[in-house]
């Protein structure tokens, strides 16, 4: 739920964003910089959020980070100028920051080896179920009643999200906090390892296609089917149901597949690469003219979008020998990938200023896919083994 929170309120920035640009009075390329803002202080705090999770755990920084981005929502939904709406979104970026690491050390904790993968691609499919349910009641409201209180809406439902998670999400215990303590945790090991490099650089072209998708999608809806505001945001909530759909069943598959290689760390990294393949599908949608094959190629690339970055993840803990540092190696692994994940929106503004169309959007990440798959093939091959020691 943390994660449908998250990206549905990503969400509704996509949906508003026409209403916003009339606003606002921002040009194409523009609203790609405001649709990347909120990953500017979320690209930087990736690694330190995810060292204060190892320190602080799950429960306390779930609830800080929940209720530091529903604040930035009530924030923005308050901004009367564009420097001060785009202070809301970096605020928000500060809140998410953590989360995907969270997610990762929750599912490490609360999942048995073998259903790892699955249980990741549970998690990730929050994405997909958030942008669904997002784009569909953003579109709604955002009709009906203006982004800006659509915006305060949202956050009530991460104050709540907080609430829950307060009562819900057990505390830690004293000989939890005694292991940790006696933990130290070094970068260099990660610089060092072909296998590490080899998962950064496939979640780095899996995330370009992830937030390309999640920034443009109502707009590449928008202008290929001509279609209004809301029916936009509808036709998005169909391509991220649908994707939820493919990405539990690639899960299921893969997991399976995986299993005759269960006793090598990196035997999931082939799972891996056959995901980022299927991403490239998106490379033949210009050449598609019907509705529903352009639909269907959407969803199926969306779909595997979200079981690539589930799996990868995966691979990262089956690789990690020490695991008690998932959290700050998800947060160094993120660092790098949303590091690509800004770009994505903000050269898909430019292209789309100059061209006029998402023609060459979709060869280039189709071309970025396939060389993450690539990677993700060659690099892994030994686990990962930090340089940690007792304090005494």
């Amino acid at each position: 739920m943390m994660c449908v929170i998250c990206y549905g309120d990503r969400a509704a920035l996509s949906v508003a964003l026409p209403d916003i640009v009339k606003d606002f009075g921002l040009s194409p390329s523009q609203a790609g910089w405001v649709l990347s803002s909120f990953l500017w202080s979320y690209f930087f705090l990736n690694l330190p959020s995810s060292i204060l999770l190892d320190r602080l755990g799950p429960r306390l920084v779930g609830i800080l980070a929940v209720a530091v981005w529903s604040a930035a929502m009530v924030q923005g939904s308050l901004a009367m100028t564009l420097p001060a709406f785009l202070l809301s979104r970096v605020v928000l970026g500060v809140g998410e920051a953590p989360t995907f690491a969270l997610g990762a050390k929750v599912m490490r904790l609360w999942s048995s080896p073998h259903q790892r993968g699955l249980m990741m691609t549970l998690f990730t499919s929050g994405i997909s179920i958030g942008l669904a349910s997002g784009a569909l009641v953003a579109g709604y409201m955002v009709a009906q009643h203006g982004w800006r209180m659509t915006f305060i809406i949202l956050s009530l439902v991460g104050f709540l999200w907080c609430l829950l998670w307060y009562f819900l999400y057990p505390p830690r215990t004293k000989a939890t906090e005694k292991s940790i303590k006696k933990t130290r945790f070094s970068l260099r090991p990660f610089f060092a390892s072909r296998s590490f490099w080899g998962v950064v650089i496939a979640q780095c072209c899996v995330n370009y296609a992830n937030f390309l998708m999640m920034s443009w999608l109502p707009v590449i809806l928008k202008q290929r089917m001509n279609l209004s505001v809301f029916d936009a945001s509808v036709y998005t909530a169909y391509c991220y149901a649908g994707a939820v759909i493919i990405s539990l069943v690639a899960g299921r598959i893969g997991e399976s597949l995986h299993s005759t290689h269960a006793n090598t760390r990196s035997g999931r990294k082939r799972i891996v690469a056959l995901y980022l393949s299927m991403v490239s599908v998106l490379g033949i949608l210009p050449f598609i003219h019907s509705v529903p094959l352009s639909m269907v190629c959407l969803i199926l690339s969306m779909g595997f979008v979200t079981a690539g970055s589930g799996a990868n993840m995966a691979l990262l803990a089956d690789l990690l020998v020490e695991h008690d540092a998932l959290g700050a190696a998800n947060g160094l692994v993120l660092t790098f990938s949303n590091g690509t994940g800004i770009l994505a929106p903000v050269i898909t503004g430019y292209i789309l200023e100059f061209t006029g169309s998402f023609e060459y959007v979709f060869y280039m990440v189709a071309a970025i896919v396939l060389a993450g798959a690539g990677a993700i093939l060659t690099f892994p091959r030994i686990p990962i083994k930090l340089d940690t020691v007792a304090n005494g």
